[in-house]
């Protein structure tokens, strides 16, 4: 019996892939695919960390217009320290738009989306002439870019504040009411 070496030879050419082959290359891609992810989920915290700092400093400016027009910040019904409250008194302050949830507000109308309608905007730039902005709730509140409330205290109301002639703003930075290391919160103190 004669052996045919070069139809041997012909025939391991055309082998498919080994399962240890299949195994390493879907390793990698896996490898690769998760570097991918854990990059691009870094970018997307840098970007909202970014919005959220310009976003206090509009509201700081917004609310510095405010007290210019009306002769001090505003303040939520009774002082609440509610984040809810807070975040729909920051609204109607800067907006314009209503001020039934601002204490001893000149016009305390309930929101209806109209900015301008029941007094001055102090914050254009973040409505930018639309009802439809990333910052504003449906329900008329600002809302940092982890779509919480954000949180405002005035600083002649509370002895915990650290802006005792101005006031307070900061969120969390997180899909959760609160979080126990500051050091991740953004603020206007910091």
């Amino acid at each position: 019996m004669k052996l045919n070496v070069t139809a041997y030879r012909d025939h391991r050419k055309y082998r498919g892939f080994t399962m240890i082959e299949l195994l390493v290359v879907i390793a990698i891609i896996a490898v690769l695919a998760g570097i991918v992810v854990n990059v691009s989920r870094g970018a997307q915290l840098t970007a909202k960390r970014k919005k959220t700092i310009t976003q206090i400093k509009a509201m700081e400016e917004g609310l510095e217009g405010y007290k210019n027009e009306y002769g001090n910040y505003p303040r939520p019904p009774g002082g609440s320290k509610n984040a809810l409250d807070q975040a729909k008194m920051l609204y109607q302050a800067v907006s314009g738009d209503g001020g039934s949830a601002i204490d001893n507000a000149p016009d305390p109308a309930m929101s209806d989306g109209e900015q301008g309608s029941e007094g001055e905007i102090f914050m254009d730039s973040a409505f930018a002439g639309s009802k439809k902005s990333s910052f504003v709730h449906p329900d008329y509140y600002l809302m940092d870019p982890w779509r919480m409330p954000y949180n405002y205290m005035r600083g002649d109301e509370d002895s915990s504040t650290f802006n005792k002639t101005t006031f307070d703003i900061w969120s969390y930075c997180q899909d959760f009411k609160e979080q126990a290391d500051e050091d991740v919160w953004i603020s206007n103190w910091q």
